[in-house]
């Protein structure tokens, strides 16, 4: 794509950027795998920033982790290179409190993704706030797969006439690719789901089929939500891509057949 910064070596930006921001469409992937304005997805993507920092008005430096929420009803997603030149931009920047910051970032993110942005932040002795956390259901990781698939295969998936209700299953072994540069993205991959059981051996062997493939995380849990919805038929469905951190920021995308709240957003897993 024309303009975006993961194309180009770039060097942090010593001032305050908000030009470096790239936002891409999100319906270019969607219209790929039909998800328009019809199909039932409701979720939010949450990013953890690790390195946020300023100056304050005594000339010492600032550090947050902050917490950014984008729904997906935005227009565009923000490219994670793009926001990570973003953020160091204030590095060298004074701000008389954590608000004024705060509210400047919100400005330029909801500008760039076209909807309205949350963000909070942590001060680093408030650990509890991100403690670690411990997942419930089951894995499906020692599962034995009997396909191997080189790209996303829907047929990989099935389920039974067995009724189930409130299921969670989860994998550690999800991984897919930058479209741009071809680097590793990992993530930890979380399902509660009710309707006919589904096959784990098979939604295994669909997972691992991302492995080479080149999306960017958003549009990987939204085909992941996309396929089993269709496939699988439950009555409800949640999940979630809870994606390792790189350049001091991770990634947690959540998609549902219901609306989100709060409680459904996961603290930090133990390999962020």
């Amino acid at each position: 794509m024309p303009g975006n910064p993961l194309n180009e070596k770039s060097e942090f930006p010593r001032r305050y950027s908000p030009e470096v921001l790239f936002g891409i469409p999100r319906d270019i992937s969607r219209s790929l795998i039909g998800i328009d304005e019809r199909f039932n997805i409701k979720g939010v993507d949450h990013w953890r920033a690790y390195e946020i920092s300023w100056i304050d008005c005594s000339g010492k430096t600032e550090v947050r982790v902050g917490e950014i929420f984008f729904d997906l009803t935005s227009k565009n997603i923000v490219e994670s290179k793009s926001l990570k030149l973003y953020l160091n931009s204030f590095n060298e920047e004074v701000f008389a409190s954590e608000e004024d910051i705060k509210e400047k970032i919100i400005d330029d993110l909801s500008r760039v993704s076209e909807s309205e942005v949350s963000v909070l932040f942590h001060k680093l002795d408030c650990g509890d706030s991100l403690e670690i956390m411990r997942r419930t259901g089951r894995s499906i990781d020692n599962e034995k797969i009997s396909n191997v698939f080189s790209q996303p295969n829907i047929l990989a998936l099935d389920a039974s006439d067995i009724a189930v209700r409130d299921e969670r299953l989860y994998s550690d072994l999800f991984r897919s690719i930058c479209p741009i540069t071809g680097q590793p993205d990992w993530a930890s991959f979380q399902i509660e789901y009710s309707g006919g059981k589904i096959s784990e051996c098979g939604l295994l062997s669909y997972l691992c089929s991302f492995r080479a493939h080149g999306a960017y995380h958003e549009d990987c849990a939204e085909r992941i939500f996309h396929d089993i919805y269709v496939r699988c038929h439950p009555t409800e469905l949640s999940i979630s891509l809870n994606f390792l951190r790189r350049g001091g920021i991770d990634i947690n995308v959540y998609r549902s057949t219901t609306k989100l709240n709060s409680s459904a957003l996961m603290t930090r897993l133990i390999r962020q």
